[in-house]
């Protein structure tokens, strides 16, 4: 009995962006997580439209982050607010679980080797989590770029990590975090010079607006706390405002103006743990 010819790769195919690889088959393709192997998880970041093509020699592979499971997702992480490192919250077999994926951990599997393999049906991506994903693809080649003396003050002031250790229990609250430095304008300010710093914290309603901006506003009163402890000399950066806005009421002109504070110094070297600072 002769053996059935392989499946192509076509429009038809059932791999879509955010699908999760069964465990067979992250292990016929050798994809392992290097941090902890037994919490592998395999996630296409291909988008659909690269993984309909059925041109092999213009798209001939689908890309893929090796990323894993974690037992406790990290709100620094969340929302896309890290742009190396992402915990994406995903269902498996009806429950949530999160997945945490490190821009570095791409990998590519040939699209005529995996057309032969199915994904795994236990996990789903909801349309908010996909959003989440792509805009985390995207915004590690556009991030925002803030004045290098405004970054090396926050760093002197250990105001980054403060800000980062408040807000880490409020991931799923706190949606974005924007700065607005002096208005908008790039400067390397000199000595004594002072950065004026707007902060503006973006929340989703949810399903109790109310409850949502009471719970932003004292997130708001822990960033302006923390704010007075280090600028406490005035002279490196001065906080304006600091303010929480649902994302219903943010408007689009408003958003322009504003650029987005990515959690960039809790990069480290590649062979570490993604995490927070520690102060």
């Amino acid at each position: 009995m002769s053996e059935e010819p392989p499946k192509p790769w076509d429009r038809d195919t059932r791999w879509r962006q955010g699908h999760v690889l069964q465990a067979e088959t992250a292990a016929a393709f050798k994809l392992r997580n290097a941090i902890d192997s037994a919490a592998n998880l395999v996630v296409v970041v291909s988008h659909d439209c690269d993984l309909a093509n059925d041109n092999l020699d213009a798209e001939p592979d689908v890309e893929v982050i090796v990323g894993r499971l974690v037992a406790t997702p990290n709100g620094n992480f969340s929302w896309g607010k890290a742009p190396r490192t992402l915990h994406l919250s995903m269902t498996r077999d009806g429950g949530l679980v999160t997945v945490e994926l490190i821009a570095t951990s791409k990998r590519l599997i040939p699209k005529r080797e995996l057309a032969q393999f199915e994904p795994d049906g236990a996990f789903d991506l909801d349309g908010q989590g996909l959003a989440v994903l792509r805009s985390w693809l995207g915004a590690r080649y556009n991030r925002s770029a803030f004045p290098d003396r405004f970054v090396s003050r926050m760093a002197a002031t250990k105001l980054d990590a403060k800000l980062a250790k408040i807000l880490e229990p409020h991931g799923e609250l706190i949606s974005v975090v924007y700065f607005e430095v002096d208005d908008g304008r790039i400067v390397d300010r000199e000595k004594d010079s002072p950065y004026e710093l707007g902060i503006v914290l973006v929340y989703p309603a949810g399903d109790d607006p109310e409850a949502s901006a009471d719970a932003a506003d004292e997130v708001v009163k822990a960033v302006e706390r923390v704010c007075d402890q280090r600028l406490a000399s005035k002279t490196d950066i001065v906080l304006k405002r600091c303010l929480a806005i649902s994302e219903d009421d943010l408007p689009v002109s408003r958003a322009r103006v504003l650029l987005q504070w990515r959690f960039e110094y809790m990069t480290l070297r590649a062979s570490d743990h993604p995490g927070p600072v520690q102060t």
